[in-house]
């Protein structure tokens, strides 16, 4: 499978379920609820992750999950966020990162593929397809967000399937 440590991704913004973009200070943010909290993760402008910070949602302590991240009462809290950061939507471009304690980040690949290839008792046709998948993947810049759920987003960052 492909290194991936020198690639920039790109995230577009409002794609609705997490925010890109810059904030007053040049920082390339990805944002978003991350039940039961608001998180953001900041990067430079090379997209090196800075690090993350998190926001509570009072109302969701109350709450037992699903959570409904359309919640109308969470959108004038990203937005008060949004403000103080000086934010305005754009297409970031970040390197690979991960948080092991949120489980967020950027794969690649989605994991059933290095699943079916590493598996010994997997049937070859099915490794083939995945191999094919891997090569179209590369080709075509895409790649998976995890955020609670996996987000596959194309070369250009928008999500194309989750």
């Amino acid at each position: 499978m492909a290194e991936g440590h020198e690639r920039l991704y790109a995230i577009r913004p409002d794609e609705g379920y997490f925010s890109a973009g810059i904030t007053a200070d040049c920082e390339q943010v990805l944002m978003g609820l991350f039940c039961p909290n608001l998180i953001a993760f900041r990067f430079d402008r090379e997209g090196n992750l800075l690090g993350s910070e998190q926001r509570s949602v009072p109302f969701f302590r109350d709450v037992t999950p699903p959570y409904d991240m359309f919640d109308e009462r969470i959108q004038p809290m990203i937005a008060t966020w949004k403000a103080e950061m000086g934010f305005r939507p754009a297409t970031i471009r970040v390197r690979k990162f991960f948080s092991d304690e949120h489980y967020i980040g950027i794969e690649d690949y989605p994991s059933h593929f290095h699943e079916v290839v590493s598996d010994p008792g997997a049937d070859e046709e099915e490794k083939a397809d995945i191999r094919g998948s891997i090569e179209l993947w590369d080709k075509d810049g895409q790649f998976v967000l995890q955020w609670g759920n996996d987000y596959w987003l194309d070369g250009s960052g928008r999500v194309v399937s989750s």
